[in-house]
Order: C-alpha cells, then sequence, then structure tokens
C-alpha cells in the first residue's frame, strides 16, 4: 500500500493549459475512474494552489501494490493526462514529496481499503 502527496510547479506561461487540463480531467471524470483499477488507484485527489506568481498542482493518492503504469496504458483519457503532464510539469523543479506519518479513518474506510 502505497499513500503519497506530492506538489508540482506547472511551467511558467503554461498556467492556462494546466488549467484546461484540470477542467478535461472534471469532465471526463468517468473515464478517468475506469482508469483506476488498473493503476490500482483506490483515491486520488488534485489540488491547485498559486504561490509567488507559480501555480502549483497536488496529487493525493491511495495506490495498491504492484500497479500498472499509467505510462503503458491505452485509455485515451491517460494518453491526454500524459501528454498535459509532459507540456505543464516543470521537471527542473525539486517536487514536494510529503512523507506519510499516519492515515485515520473510521474502520469501514480501513477495511474497504486495506489499511487495517
Amino acid at each position: 500500500m502505497k499513500i503519497e502527496f506530492d506538489t508540482f510547479r506547472i511551467k511558467l506561461g503554461k498556467e492556462a493549459r494546466a488549467k484546461e487540463w484540470m477542467q478535461l480531467l472534471r469532465e471526463r471524470k468517468a473515464e478517468c475512474i475506469q482508469t483506476l483499477e488498473r493503476e490500482k488507484m483506490m483515491l486520488e485527489t488534485i489540488f491547485m494552489t498559486e504561490k509567488e506568481g507559480c501555480l502549483y498542482l497536488s496529487w493525493f493518492s491511495i495506490q495498491g501494490d504492484e500497479p500498472e503504469s499509467v505510462e503503458t496504458s491505452e485509455y485515451a483519457i491517460d494518453k491526454l493526462h500524459n501528454a498535459f503532464w509532459d507540456e505543464c510539469i516543470d521537471t527542473s523543479f525539486k517536487l514536494d514529496c510529503f512523507e506519510h506519518v499516519v492515515t485515520f479513518a473510521p474502520l469501514i474506510v480501513q477495511q474497504v481499503l486495506n489499511l487495517e
């Protein structure tokens, strides 16, 4: 089981495209959900913030063991997602990776996600 919260900076000048990307994911939510099983993704949530003139996207996810990579997906929405990622994410920026410390959830959620 992998629980992550990671932050990525958007390339300067690509802020509007990143917002289009997030809108595309919202509009095609059902397609996104279809891709989760192959990635063993139990939960994926995206946050956006602007700080000191830069736009950042953060992903919180809970993922099972031995997932298939989004990069190998044949789903059209994943291909679009990967293209936007390549276009918009500033890979020169040292991303914030937060260390998972503890998860609190009601017993029913723990059981469903195998967090026990």
